[in-house]
């Protein structure tokens, strides 16, 4: 009920499931400010966090890739499902950075290369002020035709007019190719954190016990880069503010 470990649940399947497939896809990684660390967490509506960005909410998730704030983001999510919505309205949406390139012209291209933008920490995130920790950065990197992606359509603000107008056009772009998944009982979706962007559509919880449940987990590909943060065969990454700190 309240979207931390679940008690009541007297089987591990699905985390091994889990573990079994995104161990194809790197290393599991998780971050000790958000849901305390656990490395496959519970994805579920919590009382009173109805409109919150995060995943305890109810409301429209809007689109973003996953920790772009932090450090070492995710390189691939999965979520599993357990329980859906019982309108089957909450759909997971995704959109990639790669089909969207072709309704953007270069001039938009060569600014959201440029550090021009600032992002937010999520509110999932158990830190005092999300401004604290926000970060200068670009939008796209990496290769030219098939850049990463960082983006998020609430959280993300950019610091120039022509720094907005590229970002607006990349968000109408990534809008013109969503996807839409239905995560039943059993089913997987897997995503590339660097090149695709995803949501969730607003769904009516009872909060009642027999509310959405999935499961979550986060790899990194090159695990090794985030070993200061982890210390010594751990796989949590330590707090934000510890890694502010250490930065400055």
């Amino acid at each position: 009920m309240d979207g931390k470990f679940s008690a009541a649940k007297d089987s591990y399947y699905s985390e091994y499931r889990l573990l079994l497939f995104m161990l194809f896809f790197g290393e599991p990684i998780s971050y000790e400010d958000e849901k305390e660390g656990l490395l496959i967490q519970n994805i579920c509506p919590v009382k009173g966090h109805e409109t919150r960005r995060e995943n305890t909410s109810s409301n429209l998730l809007n689109f973003h890739t996953e920790n772009g704030f932090h450090p070492y983001p995710p390189d691939y999510l999965t979520l599993t499902g357990l329980r859906p919505d019982h309108e089957k309205a909450a759909k997971t949406l995704t959109t990639s950075i790669r089909i969207a390139l072709r309704y953007l012209p270069s001039t938009c291209l060569t600014l959201l290369r440029q550090p021009l933008y600032r992002l937010r920490p999520s509110s999932s995130f158990n830190i005092q002020k999300e401004g604290d920790y926000s970060v200068q950065m670009p939008v796209l990197s990496g290769n030219l035709l098939e850049p990463d992606m960082c983006v998020h359509f609430v959280s993300m603000e950019a610091e120039t007019p022509d720094a907005r107008w590229a970002l607006d056009s990349l968000k109408e772009a990534l809008l013109k190719n969503v996807v839409a998944f239905n995560i039943l009982p059993g089913d997987m979706l897997i995503v590339d954190n660097r090149m695709a962007a995803h949501a969730r559509a607003p769904f009516k919880p009872r909060f009642d016990g027999t509310d959405r449940w999935l499961q979550r987990m986060f790899t990194i590909t090159d695990f090794r880069r985030s070993s200061f943060s982890r210390g010594h065969s751990r796989h949590v990454c330590s707090p934000l503010s510890v890694e502010y700190i250490k930065n400055r």
